[in-house]
């Protein structure tokens, strides 16, 4: 379970920012199962599942089923469910907002809300991209962080996500052995934060660049 910690935040402040997140997640619609995709979140058992594939199967007599899979981003339950192409499924609306990184610790991240200065903490596993997107985490770095309210549950830090890119010092660099080939070459360098990425032969130790971190890729210099 995620857990939702107020700190140095006066009680209207965190009242008028949970308003301000009910109104635009309760803005929910329902939707034929046909047109559902993945990655939506739905209403289904009276709990918040996220769709993590699904198929359209075709039936005799022109008629069809669609299976999907499901998981409960509460506690990570997973599901195998059957719909008829004439069901339809509340689709719920996650709010978006932006938090501070602080620190880990026991597994749990810590973050700070820029303009509230709320402080919340969540479970490392809720975070998009895994454990690999974990270790890319930076004092300072900007996470976005995915509010879910429900009649069941009220208002709660449900994911986190690191941005696309993010700027890293090298660490120490090995230097490629014999003549240096036609074309970009690339060697191996390590981050200050122990991550390993292939970078152009001219990057040396010491030097800032920008790294993509979904494919934990060079991208440029800072």
């Amino acid at each position: 379970m995620l857990k939702l910690t107020a700190a140095r935040c006066r009680p209207s402040q965190l009242a008028i920012r949970y308003c301000a997140t009910i109104y635009q997640s309760q803005r929910d619609y329902k939707l034929a199962v046909g047109s559902i995709r993945k990655g939506q979140v739905v209403q289904h058992k009276d709990k918040p599942m996220k769709v993590m594939a699904r198929d359209h199967v075709a039936t005799g007599r022109g008629g069809a089923v669609i299976k999907m899979d499901l998981q409960d981003i509460l506690s990570g339950q997973k599901l195998n469910e059957r719909f008829k192409s004439s069901d339809s499924l509340e689709v719920l609306t996650l709010a978006d907002e932006s938090y501070q990184y602080l620190y880990s610790d026991a597994g749990k991240i810590h973050l700070l809300h820029g303009e509230t200065y709320e402080e919340i903490e969540l479970d490392e596993s809720a975070c998009e991209g895994g454990s690999r997107a974990i270790s890319m985490l930076e004092d300072g770095m900007p996470i976005a962080v995915s509010f879910l309210t429900t009649p069941q549950t009220g208002t709660q830090p449900i994911t986190f996500k690191l941005p696309a890119n993010y700027e890293y010092t090298i660490e120490s660099v090995v230097e490629r052995a014999g003549q240096a080939a036609k074309g970009t070459v690339y060697k191996q360098a390590m981050l200050t934060n122990g991550t390993k990425v292939q970078v152009p032969e001219f990057i040396g130790e010491g030097e800032k660049i920008v790294v993509d971190i979904g494919e934990l890729k060079y991208m440029k210099r800072a």
